[in-house]
């Protein structure tokens, strides 16, 4: 089985609160909402400048390749509210990485850990991986609690460049294999 395949046939995921999707272009203002706050962001990305920045990271990171990049929509409020990703698969091994970002407005509320736990699942099992690993930066304790959450445990800890600031930062591996 095809890892690809089984992720375009699993481009909208329904979660108990939230519908996993594409992304559109029509996201921009609710993705600028959060992308725009530095304090959201701060293990992530730079924060984002104008609309015009956010739109051109919807079409070149999410919409230009778009198997396993998932926009998060809230479906209480229909609002487009974070991003999951797998930020790398190896197809020889079976395994990926996960990373994502959630609008600080909806932090504490355990909407990333259903998200994470729901995609983990599916990736196990639809689309045969052996493992998903999630890489936080060591003082990130919210991305900590979301991967301990959905079932991660840690696997190492090393000290390499962030790939946002490039500064040399403590990072912990969190794992989660089909047999956990």
């Amino acid at each position: 089985m095809n890892i690809y395949v089984q992720m375009a046939s699993f481009n909208l995921i329904e979660t108990e609160q939230l519908v996993l999707r594409p992304f559109s272009m029509s996201d921009d203002k609710d993705m600028f909402a959060y992308a725009s706050q530095a304090d959201n962001l701060v293990y992530v990305f730079p924060a984002h400048k104008d609309i015009a920045e956010t739109r051109l990271a919807i079409a070149l990171l999410f919409m230009k390749a778009p198997l396993g990049k998932w926009a998060i929509e809230n479906k209480s409020d229909q609002k487009m509210i974070g991003t999951l990703t797998f930020v790398k698969i190896d197809e020889k091994q079976r395994t990926a990485e996960i990373g994502y970002v959630l609008n600080q407005d909806y932090w504490g509320k355990g909407l990333m850990t259903e998200a994470v736990r729901t995609l983990t699942d599916i990736s196990l099992t639809a689309f045969g991986l052996n493992y998903v690993d999630i890489v936080v930066d060591s003082e990130n304790l919210g991305s900590i609690k979301v991967a301990e959450k959905a079932g991660f445990r840690i696997a190492d800890s090393y000290k390499a460049l962030s790939p946002y600031t490039k500064v040399l930062r403590n990072f912990r591996r969190y794992r989660k294999g089909k047999h956990e």
